[in-house]
């Protein structure tokens, strides 16, 4: 009988331990964080940082981006349910088959998110000839602002996911980079000023969504030192770097299995297609749904990622 007492309160403890390790959830169909973020602090190389931005509390979540972050309507409204309807791929007009990050860590924060991010956004448009018609950070910041809202910037937290477009676009237009960091960094400044008076803004990136260049690693860097400069003017600011998350993934350190996917590629074969065909036999094992966006599981351990910047990487 004592053996068997035993044998249960281990069982029990080994089931407790395993709902405690850090990143990895016992849901999202088995994908899980399978790298720990690294933590740095401003002032020096980018890295993942929480310079004062404090979660506790937070009641609307403002996010501005390109279709990483929208949940399909653009104007802060509430959003569709983000479910598959009939053999559309899009859920709820996302690019993607469930909700997007930002959507993930407001319902962790138990926050409203008011989502003004437009699938091919760029932080300027004017900069990118080749992205001309598209929506950018200049426009959603604008709309935001026109709507004259009246929320408290002590429970209001603020996210900017801008990059992948405008790296995207650098290879055609030339390198404006470095103007655009600049660009993203005003937009940031008129959020923290009156009206707004922002308080919390974080800022996360994924340029290159698994590549690497001098000019990306550039971009990243003035947009990391711009926020450096905000947080000694008193503006609570966080960094989130993607690109360990992606290198983990589509890398062999430690590769997508140990997140719980069956491949890094994506379920659905074209981006354009607008019914299900082709679809993949492991919809909820994939790392993108659709070519180059992240399925919802993805989504998920990108607001893992988040949260545990955000509680972890203070400084």
């Amino acid at each position: 009988m004592l053996h068997s007492w035993t044998s249960l309160l281990l069982l029990s403890l080994a089931f407790s331990a395993a709902l405690q390790v850090p990143g990895r959830r016992q849901t999202n169909n088995g994908v899980h964080l399978a790298i720990t973020p690294t933590c740095g602090k401003l002032g020096g190389a980018f890295a993942n940082v929480n310079a004062g931005v404090i979660t506790s509390g937070i009641k609307t979540l403002v996010a501005f981006g390109d279709s990483y972050t929208s949940g399909g309507r653009s104007d802060g409204g509430p959003l569709a349910a983000a479910v598959l309807n009939g053999t559309s791929p899009r859920a709820g007009g996302r690019v993607t088959d469930g909700p997007v990050w930002a959507e993930d860590v407001a319902s962790d924060l138990g926050a409203t998110i008011k989502d003004y991010a437009v699938s091919g956004a760029v932080v300027n448009v004017t900069l990118w000839p080749s992205k001309a018609g598209q929506s950018d950070f200049l426009h959603q910041a604008a709309l935001f602002l026109s709507q004259n809202n009246a929320l408290n910037s002590a429970t209001t937290l603020y996210t900017v996911f801008f990059g992948i477009n405008d790296f995207s676009a650098s290879s055609t237009d030339g390198n404006h980079l470095p103007q655009a960091a600049a660009e993203l960094l005003t937009q940031i400044k008129q959020l923290a000023s009156a009206p707004i008076n922002a308080r919390n803004v974080v800022v996360l990136d994924d340029y290159g969504r698994g590549k690497h260049s001098a000019t990306g690693d550039a971009w990243k860097q003035a947009v990391f030192d711009g926020l450096s400069s905000l947080r000694a003017q008193g503006l609570n600011v966080a960094f989130v770097d993607f690109a360990p998350l992606w290198d983990g993934v589509l890398g062999s350190s430690p590769g997508f299995a140990a997140f719980g996917y069956a491949n890094s590629g994506a379920c659905i074969p074209n981006l354009s297609q607008t019914d299900l065909s082709g679809e993949c036999s492991t919809p909820l094992n994939s790392f993108y749904w659709l070519p180059g966006h992240p399925s919802k599981e993805t989504h998920r351990i990108m607001a893992d990622y988040v949260n545990f910047v955000l509680a972890k990487c203070k400084a």
